[in-house]
């Protein structure tokens, strides 16, 4: 089984498609479908996220769930972003993002 991020798994999505710079406002929208185990906790690197009034670099999604988060990142990168469920992480859902100055 693999897995993926917008169609994407083993951080095979190129950069380009998530690349911001230092300081842009920049918001994520996460959502989790609906399987038999569809928990997400998706992780950024390197740079962290607002999610209700919280500042976070993991947040937890239940199925059928769709959160929000915002970031202005700080810290210039190419940075990775997956899912923290090792069983996710292990069969592909991870991508990668760039901060540029």
């Amino acid at each position: 089984m693999t897995l993926s991020i917008n169609g994407y798994s083993y951080s095979s999505m190129p950069v380009r498609y998530l690349t911001m710079r230092k300081g842009e406002r920049v918001r994520w929208y996460i959502m989790a479908g609906l399987n038999d185990f569809d928990f997400h906790t998706p992780h950024w690197h390197g740079n962290t996220v607002t999610v209700g009034g919280m500042r976070t670099d993991v947040v937890a999604v239940a199925p059928m769930q769709m959160v929000v988060a915002d970031m202005v990142p700080d810290d210039v990168g190419v940075w990775l972003f997956h899912c923290h469920i090792a069983f996710h992480f292990e069969n592909g859902m991870s991508v990668k993002y760039q901060v540029r100055p």
